[in-house]
């Protein structure tokens, strides 16, 4: 009698979540730019791009921590700059993306 053994291995060894959390604060602010800290729970992704969508020209960076320090942000005409966080696995999926707005002031 043959038989036949079939095994499938998952490797996948790192479970990723969602972005549960995120928040900005903003350091500094000249009335024009700001500096803000954005961070955000660590979900298990093997990297992490950060930029905002409201400065000219936008801006966007990579980490493989779970926060980031963006400069020279800068706001919509009503004071608020809108950020994101996008979360990517080992395969450069996107797992999560998430934004915040932050009043500059």
């Amino acid at each position: 009698m043959l038989f036949t053994l079939v095994v499938i291995l998952n490797f996948d060894d790192v479970h990723a979540q969602p972005l549960q959390e995120v928040n900005a604060d903003v350091i500094e602010f000249d009335g024009t730019f700001a500096t803000v800290k954005i961070s955000w729970n660590d979900n298990g992704a093997s990297y992490y791009k950060v930029g905002c969508v409201s400065c000219m020209p936008n801006l966007s960076d990579t980490t493989t921590e779970n926060l980031m320090v963006l400069a020279n942000v800068a706001s919509f005409a009503d004071g608020n700059a809108l950020l994101y966080v996008i979360a990517y696995d080992d395969a450069d999926e996107i797992i999560s993306a998430k934004q915040v707005m932050v009043k500059l002031k």
